[in-house]
């Protein structure tokens, strides 16, 4: 619980990580520094901050819990039953198109391990948020990271509503798309709106739509365009199902917009649980 608390800088935090009361982790804390003698913690009405003493003792203490954990987790793995907490991150995209479809599976397979999945369109700090892993497409993966691909490179398309396009000209090139209405989303790292960039054949354009909507999520995009809001970019696996129902159709069929493959991310190779390494190798055995 020490360790927790100088690691998340908050008791509340500290408690929710490990699932306890934020009530037993200071308890746990005071009696602590009542056995050891000395304040580890300064505490106030906004922040938790380890005394001298209290980083010393990190120092110390971080390095021999992280062993008692590593040795436990390699006991479980060893016996082959993963199990305990795996929290993970990702944005709508992989989850809709991957891990949705695998969880079922994978808890029958895994029954012990404890899922907690953050599906949200910002992009977090998995270690100061607590996460063992995330899930992010190539191109937005951090260079201190350990990355193992978990699906191939893929596209996504363009498509639209038969109601909206019913009143409209069909676009035929990519510079009929500037009298649409489109549906996009904002770069998380720019704050930008995020162009759409089309390839056909050897051509690649990029088109910035005047007349857009902006909705960070991607399921909440797509139900707009079932709608009829207006023309939107989406990962092809995720809208198949909906072009085949004749809800939405694919517009300017010849152009689509490549994806990166996608990737499953963590801090170390040293720090990976039974838990995660379980969830990796079942993605990459149905990638």
């Amino acid at each position: 619980m020490f360790v927790a608390v100088a690691e998340a800088g908050s008791f509340s935090e500290a408690a929710r990580r490990l699932g306890v009361s934020p009530s037993a982790v200071s308890q746990a804390i005071r009696s602590l520094e009542e056995r050891l003698g000395t304040p580890l913690f300064r505490r106030s009405t906004r922040s938790v901050r380890l005394t001298d003493v209290g980083s010393d003792y990190l120092l110390a203490a971080a390095p021999a819990v992280e062993q008692l954990r590593q040795a436990a987790e390699d006991a479980t793995g060893r016996s082959g039953r993963p199990a305990g907490p795996l929290r993970l991150t990702m944005p709508r995209a992989p989850f809709d198109q991957l891990i949705a479809s695998t969880l079922v599976a994978f808890k029958d397979a895994f029954p012990e391990v404890e899922l907690e999945i953050a599906v949200e369109a910002r992009l977090v700090d998995i270690v100061k948020q607590g996460y063992d892993a995330g899930l992010r497409f190539g191109n937005h993966l951090e260079k201190d990271m350990v990355a193992v691909q978990v699906a191939p490179p893929s596209a996504a398309i363009l498509v639209a509503a038969p109601s909206y396009l019913a009143n409209r000209p069909l676009p035929g090139s990519p510079s009929d798309l500037l009298t649409h209405r489109a549906i996009v989303c904002r770069s998380q790292l720019t704050g930008s709106i995020i162009p759409w960039t089309l390839v056909a054949a050897h051509d690649t354009i990029q088109i910035s739509l005047p007349e857009a909507t902006i909705v960070h999520d991607l399921a909440s995009q797509i139900d707009l365009a079932v709608r009829g809001l207006g023309i939107v970019s989406a990962p092809s696996a995720m809208v198949a199902a909906l072009i085949d129902e004749g809800r939405l159709t694919h517009v300017l069929p010849a152009w689509s917009s490549p994806m990166e493959a996608l990737y499953i991310y963590f801090p170390s190779r040293r720090h990976q649980s039974a838990a995660l390494r379980a969830f990796i190798g079942f993605l990459k055995g149905r990638s």
